[in-house]
């Protein structure tokens, strides 16, 4: 192959990369984001698991969200993400979700395998780091995570259902 042929063969490469990566911004709803003075600070990808209990209530036991587990990795170092939901950088800063305001979701493209996208507001706690000026955290890109199809046997039991996302965190334009 000849270097014309490598450059085009490139230029294509890069072409396809850029395309993928403006359908994937494009397949985000508008639902899903940020008010207007928040640009994006970095992205991450997380990969963990959606705990889910058995709880029972005048009935069959039944599946029940309880809290995300996670590992965040992206530019900024690891971030862990917790119940609360919670997300904390492993410089000490940390978001937790704003519960006066509403989480707003999405379903995913494959709803009955796939986590909802979210948008959630998070307020800072005061240790500084990376995370202390976030506003806004999204998950998109989620795949698995899940509850169970099949319902629990007895009330009390706890599953992880594997998944993977990627979450992109909001800071307040200057």
């Amino acid at each position: 192959m000849n270097r014309q042929n490598i450059s085009m063969c490139v230029a294509a490469a890069v072409l396809l990369v850029a395309a993928s990566a403006s359908q994937a911004t494009e397949a985000v709803s508008a639902a899903l984001q940020p008010p207007a003075g928040y640009t994006v600070a970095f992205t991450a990808k997380a990969s963990g698991v959606q705990i889910y209990t058995s709880t029972a209530e005048a009935g069959a036991p039944k599946w029940t969200f309880e809290a995300p587990l996670a590992e965040l990795s992206g530019t900024t170092g690891v971030i862990h993400h917790y119940a609360g939901p919670s997300w904390e950088a492993a410089d000490g800063s940390k978001v937790t979700r704003d519960t006066a305001t509403p989480v707003a979701t999405m379903p995913a493209a494959d709803a009955s395998h796939d986590i909802p996208w979210l948008l959630v507001k998070v307020v800072a706690d005061p240790t500084a780091g990376v995370l202390s000026n976030v506003g806004y955290v999204q998950r998109i890109s989620t795949q698995g995570g899940v509850a169970p199809s099949t319902p629990p046997a007895r009330a009390g039991t706890k599953v992880g259902v594997p998944y993977t996302a990627t979450y992109v965190f909001y800071t307040k334009s200057n």
